[in-house]
């Protein structure tokens, strides 16, 4: 895949594993597949809701990435990606 498909894209600082999957998944088009159970499991947190000013380049670096690939952001990304993160800021 990494061969195919390249790297993460470091130029993102927060949403690099965003781009990657929307690169893999709507731009290279390739299938996934449901595995059952719980395979990894991750505290809520990270660098994308540690702050207020994190959450809004997040956001913004979402929307790059869809750019980058030559993707159209749906129209809903701005307003509820950032009501997401913030709630679970607050969790």
């Amino acid at each position: 895949v990494y061969e195919r498909c390249g790297l993460f894209d470091e130029e993102l600082r927060i949403a690099a594993d965003y781009e990657f999957m929307l690169r893999l998944m709507e731009k290279e088009r390739l299938n996934s597949l449901y595995l059952p159970g719980v395979k990894v499991k991750m505290r809520t947190g990270g660098a994308s809701n540690r702050s207020l000013k994190n959450i809004w380049r997040a956001n913004q670096e979402s929307y790059l990435a869809f750019k980058k690939n030559g993707l159209k952001a749906p129209v809903w990304l701005p307003l509820l990606k950032p009501v997401l993160k913030i709630r679970q800021l607050l969790t």
